[in-house]
């Protein structure tokens, strides 16, 4: 190669390979393209730059082999150039105008602590409250537009009456479901088909009923048992024993509600299950809430064996929802009253004094403002000295009793000591105790 003095410089690239070959260079990070400077003469350039062209395209080749025999770590810098983040978007429009953005107007609308809610209810109507009795009069004044739909409706279900008593003979236990209250149409068919039956009601939409009472009715008044049981497993005992020593004795147990929330226990239901899986003890039962069957799994399901039938009558749940509280309602402890006398007459003559021993000493103090309740020791001193109780076991027996019926409550204080108060109001104790008394 001739050199020129004062020739001028000449930069040559060389020729654009293919698009596989460039993906090749970029996944070994090496350059796509050479630079190359060298000293021609003007004249010379013509020829000598095919030949210089052949030269350093069959070099590029070798270095491309060599290469690619010993690939090279990518370097830090030509990765983030490959795989760069994409940028963020601009602001919209909206923005820039400053118009409040949709994540703005979300906090704007929700972040005012003000709740505006109307203060007109019913507790500051001037109208005074009605009793009980007073406001189902006035209810069952203005019949219902529908009483004829609803009359039809109760007679198409009184034709499968028939079919329900083959059933309960056939060993399987009828379930009656569906919108509207179910009792006068089970009440329909206890008159007129388990009249001259051997049958027990239990409603079990009442506040106060128990399991304990259930099986007191069947043992006590059904079997006419005489004596008390330590459990109730040796109750479902002797009741499976008396009936299958006389297979001829058919028991028809009714339940209104067996939903109802004193009976969604798991044990409560596990003994009905029990019950119900006998060859001569029947059951009819009703529900109502949407997710009742939810209280059986699939023992308690093959013990109850149920056979469903979907009567909706649309009458209304008066007596089923007559012990809970309405603002309508005036409040007079008469059902109060009613409830404890009803589960007091169904407990021992020892635990009826224990309570009402309670519930002396709790009228004594109604007037101290400090009053929380009677310690556990001076209660079970007070009762030893009554001879009610023989032992502390004995009194625990008991208030575990009293408590299941949600007729006391126990609380501890900051002393650690236990205190028993009377969940009742004071005005409802004293009626109570008279009508002990006068008895």
């Amino acid at each position: 190669m001739s050199r020129v003095a004062g020739s001028s410089i000449f930069t040559f690239q060389k020729v654009k390979r293919g698009h596989s070959m460039a993906q090749t260079g970029e996944s070994l990070h090496l350059p796509v393209s050479h630079t190359y400077t060298c000293e021609l003469s003007p004249s010379d350039s013509g020829e000598d730059e095919d030949e210089e062209g052949e030269e350093e395209e069959q070099s590029v080749k070798k270095e491309d082999k060599e290469n690619s025999k010993t690939p090279r770590t990518p370097s830090k810098g030509l990765s983030a150039a490959l795989y760069k983040t994409p940028a963020k978007k601009s602001k919209n429009t909206s923005e820039a105008l400053g118009q409040p953005s949709m994540i703005e107007e979300y906090f704007e609308a929700h972040g005012s602590s003000k709740v505006l809610t109307s203060d007109r209810t019913l507790q500051r109507l001037n109208t005074p409250k009605l009793d009980r009795e007073m406001l189902v009069q006035l209810l069952e004044g203005k019949p219902s537009c529908y009483s004829k739909e609803i009359q039809q409706l109760h007679n198409k279900h009184r034709k499968h009456f028939s079919k329900w008593m083959l059933q309960l003979q056939l060993g399987f236990s009828v379930m009656v479901y569906g919108l509207g209250s179910k009792k006068a149409l089970l009440e329909d068919f206890r008159v007129s088909h388990l009249g001259q039956e051997i049958h027990l009601v239990v409603n079990g939409f009442f506040p106060s009923i128990t399991l304990k009472s259930i099986l007191n009715a069947l043992t006590c008044d059904v079997l006419e048992h005489q004596g008390s049981f330590r459990t109730p497993s040796d109750q479902i005992q002797h009741i499976t024993q008396t009936l299958k020593d006389s297979p001829d004795l058919h028991v028809y147990l009714l339940i209104h509600n067996i939903d109802g929330l004193m009976l969604r226990g798991e044990k409560t239901q596990s003994a009905l299950g029990q019950l119900a899986s006998l060859p001569n003890l029947h059951l009819v039962a009703s529900i109502d809430h949407i997710n009742g069957p939810l209280v059986w799994d699939q023992f308690q399901q093959s013990q109850f064996n149920w056979l469903w039938w979907e009567c909706v009558t649309f009458q209304h749940y008066a007596e089923e929802t007559s012990y809970e509280n309405s603002l309508l309602v005036q409040q007079t402890g008469a059902l109060a009253l009613s409830s404890l006398t009803h589960v007091l007459r169904s407990l021992t003559p020892n635990a009826r004094g224990i309570f009402k021993l309670l519930v002396k000493f709790q009228l004594e103090n109604k007037d101290n403002p400090s009053y929380t309740g009677l310690s556990f020791q001076d209660f079970y001193q007070r009762c030893r000295e009554a001879f009610l109780v023989n032992s502390d076991l004995t009194l625990r027996t008991q208030l575990t009793e009293f408590r299941d019926h949600k007729l006391i409550r126990t609380r501890k204080g900051a002393d650690g000591v236990e205190y028993l108060l009377v969940a009742v109001e004071a005005s409802t104790l004293m009626d109570f105790l008279e009508n002990e008394e006068g008895d």
